[in-house]
């Protein structure tokens, strides 16, 4: 297989993305996934090259007598009416032989180095996405482009179950401030606790 072209997006917010572990939807593995939204202007500017590719492909051999009414183009709009992005990425490949190999998503920080396996990117996270392009055409009613996830660079991270004061409404106010030896100001009666705990 001829290696693809690897685009780059500009900065934008990832929704739910799962790149650690693959994305599952009715009990399926649907691969790893990030979608991703960009500003309007930068929006418009990857529909741009969407839609140029897909010009390119149109004249592609294996295409030849193809007929592109409604084709996917790797996009779709929230409730809100922004335009996401979403690319993905097989989490596992079977070889000729019969070998079951497991694939990952490359993850770097913003100055380029690897992230540790232990760092989850999480929704919100602002991330940069990078891609290559796969014309598909199934039938009249199933072609166009696919978005394969290549690569995340992470500029600002958001991780899953860290939780902080603000996602639970509290915001800063004068007063007590936690030093980073404070211990739990009082003791627990260790009977107590295992008669409470017994109750779950």
């Amino acid at each position: 297989m001829t290696k693809r072209k690897v685009f780059t997006t500009k900065k934008g917010v990832a929704f739910y993305p799962h790149l650690r572990k693959p994305e599952v939807f009715e009990g399926t593995d649907v691969g790893y996934t990030c979608k991703l939204m960009l500003t309007p202007s930068e929006t418009e500017e990857l529909k741009a090259l969407l839609e140029s590719e897909l010009e390119v492909a149109k004249k592609l051999p294996e295409f030849s007598g193809k007929k592109w009414t409604k084709p996917t183009m790797g996009m779709g709009e929230d409730k809100d009416g922004n335009v996401i992005f979403k690319f993905k990425k097989t989490s596992q490949f079977k070889t000729k032989t019969g070998e079951v190999i497991h694939t990952t998503v490359p993850i770097f920080d913003a100055s380029g180095k690897a992230v540790p396996e232990t760092v989850d990117p999480s929704n919100g996270s602002i991330v940069r996405v990078g891609f290559s392009i796969y014309p598909f055409y199934k039938s009249s009613a199933v072609h166009g482009l696919s978005l394969r996830l290549e690569a995340v660079q992470v500029l600002e991270l958001k991780e899953y179950g860290v939780q902080t004061a603000d996602s639970y409404g509290f915001g800063a106010e004068e007063g007590y401030t936690a030093k980073d030896d404070d211990e739990i100001p009082f003791d627990v009666d260790e009977k107590e606790d295992a008669n409470e705990s017994a109750d779950f």
